[in-house]
Parts: C-alpha cells; structure tokens; sequence
C-alpha cells in the first residue's frame, strides 16, 4: 500500500541519483552561460500571486491557513504555482542590489491543484532561467532580442546533453510561435469566439484532427474554418514579410528574423530542428512577443518538456510604479523528463559512493585513518558497520553498485600494504600504506 499523497513524485535511491544527475546537467549548462543561482520561498503573498489573477491561478493555487499567526481562516498566502511570479517579486524586492540585465536559474518544486496525468505532478520540480532588463519600453529604439536567441540555444543545448545522456539521441523538435501574430490573425474574428479559438489551438495535439475541424466548425462559418486550418498548417516559408499590411504582422516578421539571426549566429547544431506551429499558445497572458516549446517527435501526447517566452509587464502587476522591466525566460521541466526517463529505465546504481572499506575487528583503526586519505582526495566512501564475513560485505558492495571494495585486514597490515578489489572484473590491485 503507497501511503503518499498521489500526484507528489518520491523517488527510490537509484532513480534520485537519475534525478540528481539530469539535474546536475542543467545548473551546469546554465551556470556556463552566466545566470546566477537564486532561490525564493515556496510561500508567497496571494497579493502577489494573484495580483492580476493570472488566468483563475486561484483556482489552481494551494491555500495556506494560520500562517499569519492565529488568523486561522484569513488565506493571505500560498504555495507559488510557478518560479516566474516569485522571480518577479524577488526583482521588486532586491532591485538595488542587482546588476541589469540580471540573470538568473533556479531549480525549484511548484505546486498546482490539478490533476496529475503522465508526466504532470501536482508538485513537480523545474528549472527556470531569466534575463531580466530595465527601460526596454521606447519602442523607437526597438527590443533588444539577443537574449531571447541565447535562451532559445542554452535550453536547446541542455536537452541535448540530457537525451545524448539518458534517452538513446531521442529527436526533439523546438516549435515556435509569436502572441503578435496570433493577435493579428484572430482579429479579423468576432472576437466573442477568440477566447474558445485560443483554447481549441491548445488542445490541437490532445485531440484528433477530425475532433479539431469538427469543434472548429461550431465556433465559425466553414470559410472561416478554412482560414484557420490554411493557417495552422503554414511553415515559416509561407509568411513573407509583405502578406499584409498590417503593424502587428510586419512587428512579428521583425522580431523572427532578428531572433533567427541570433540563433544561427550562435551556430544553434543541426540536431535541433525549428518549426512555426501556431498552436504554442502559452495560456498565461503575460507572455508577450516569441514563444517556444521543445517536444519529442514520438511523443506529442506527454507534452512539451521545455518552453520559453518573452515578458513585457510582470513586474507592472505587482507594482505599477514598476513597469519599466522586459525579461525572457524559460523553462526544462524538470520532473516530466525524468518521468519519461525512468519509464524508458530500471536504474540499479542506487549510491554515488567509489569505494567500501571492509571491516575487519583487528584493524579498525588503520582501516579508519585510510579511510580518511581518501576522502581527503575527495573520493566517496563508506564503511562497512560490523565485522560480517567477507562475503556477506563483498554481496553488500554488490546490491549497492559500489565498484571498488578496500581490505586492509591483518596480513596485509603486516605487509604494509592494503588492497582494492574492483567488483565489475573481480581484479585486485596492492598498494602501499
């Protein structure tokens, strides 16, 4: 009987050290590219959280109770259900001590009240990165759209050093979209049935094409139907800069082709395919400008496993009088890929540990002070508890996938010399004390 709350990942030993390891990728990657390490409290103010309710995220977000001493049914705060608001607040609040365009990473759990699918978690951990910049608003001078390249390329790399490493060079494929674009083209719409059309878009990979026409057609007249399958079905090559004569069009032409520039000045690898698919939509309405998200070509149905997106106003919501930062940011959803890794392999390493010092009564000590040279040279030990027969140590070594064992018993003590057995070959090597 499992006694944890469903919808809660808990891992075993062996698939911890999977987790800690794709984990340890990502910081990496990042940490390459200059984004500092932050973290911020899983608690946040709902005045925060819900400062323009992001989309119903009240209904979404867990409540907490007594938390303002004694005022035990006042809900003034929660559990934050992503890392991009609390990073929002986290800049309002430590403005004056960073410098801009700040970036950063974090590595955090988010918890939301849904219901939990393959490779969706009520509490599931992710692994954000942001630029944040300050007086981006003159839109003579333009955006700056560096960062949103070099965001798009450090995700791409990471998943790649992930898949290389778990998942057998299993293809993924970055799809892009643009909320200029999408506001362009639903305007010519009534725009009582936009919100259903966004809605529908975002469902066009959990539902069959034949479903999609079909519930397309009870929102608009079937030329209009037409209109919008002609344009789900549209690649890059198709939308030349002079379509139409339209501000929000040629604005969404600009940007893609600066970002476009960017990227392949980065010398983003060929493994990495880009395609427009109008269907990223992004359902949160503070994401502005270019959105992304990374899917495996095989395996539409677990969802994206890494987005990113640009931002115009967060800061704005929570404060007004702080509306002059833009930022691009994204995410590798941490959790989900370690799901899809753990159900492609039974991992059986269960200890990160090098090296088992075999207990032996007559030599405690001097088993003990060896011990402590290795770990000295920064290598992982343990030391077997009792004095067991060899064998039983030897089997302990084994069910744990350490791979080296060290007996220093009392004949090798007498040599002066102590010896280190590699479990995979069965190979001994002698040393000197």
């Amino acid at each position: 009987m499992v006694l944890r709350p469903g919808g809660f990942p808990e891992y075993s030993p062996a698939e911890q050290l999977v987790f800690d390891e794709v984990r340890k990728i990502i910081e990496t990657h990042y940490s390459q590219y200059g984004y500092a390490h932050i973290q911020t409290p899983s608690v946040e103010a709902n005045t925060v959280l819900l400062a323009k309710n992001w989309e119903d995220a009240g209904k979404q977000i867990f409540w907490l109770y007594g938390l303002a001493q004694g005022n035990e049914d006042t809900k003034d705060y929660s559990l934050h259900f992503d890392l991009t608001v609390p990073f929002a607040r986290y800049v309002l609040d430590w403005e004056n001590e960073l410098t801009f365009p700040f970036k950063r990473y974090q590595v955090q759990a988010s918890r939301r009240g849904e219901r939990s699918q393959r490779g969706r978690f009520k509490e599931f951990r992710q692994a954000d990165m942001d630029v944040i910049r300050q007086d981006e608003k003159d839109q003579d001078k333009g955006k700056n759209l560096y960062y949103d390249a070099e965001l798009l390329f450090v995700v791409a790399k990471t998943l790649w050093a992930i898949v290389d490493r778990f998942l057998g060079k299993k293809a993924f494929t970055v799809r892009m979209n643009n909320r200029y674009l999408l506001s362009w083209f639903f305007s010519q719409f009534d725009e009582k049935v936009i919100p259903a059309l966004y809605s529908l878009l975002d469902r066009y990979y959990k539902i069959s094409f034949d479903d999609f026409v079909a519930q397309l057609k009870e929102l608009v007249s079937d030329q209009d139907a037409g209109k919008i399958i002609s344009f789900v079905k549209m690649s890059f090559a198709d939308l030349p800069s002079d379509l139409v004569d339209n501000d929000s069009y040629r604005r969404w032409y600009a940007e893609l082709q600066e970002v476009m520039q960017h990227v392949q000045a980065l010398n983003l690898d060929s493994k990495y395919s880009i395609v427009r698919d109008p269907c990223i939509i992004r359902w949160l309405d503070y994401y502005t400008g270019t959105v992304y998200e990374a899917y495996f070509y095989d395996d539409m149905g677990l969802g994206s496993i890494s987005g990113w997106w640009r931002y115009e106003n967060l800061t704005g919501y929570i404060n007004p009088k702080k509306n002059n930062y833009s930022w691009v940011g994204g995410t590798i959803w941490l959790s989900r890929i370690v799901y899809l890794i753990l159900e492609k392999m039974k991992p059986e390493n269960t200890t990160a540990i090098d090296y088992l010092f075999v207990h032996f009564a007559e030599t405690t000590q001097e088993t003990l002070a060896l011990l402590q040279t290795y770990v000295e040279q920064g290598k992982t030990v343990e030391y077997y508890p009792s004095a067991e027969k060899l064998g039983k140590q030897f089997t302990y070594a084994d069910k744990k996938w350490i791979p080296n064992v060290v007996i220093l018993g009392e004949w090798e003590l007498k040599e002066k010399i102590y010896k280190v057995k590699n479990m995979k070959t069965g190979e001994e090597s002698t040393a000197k004390l």
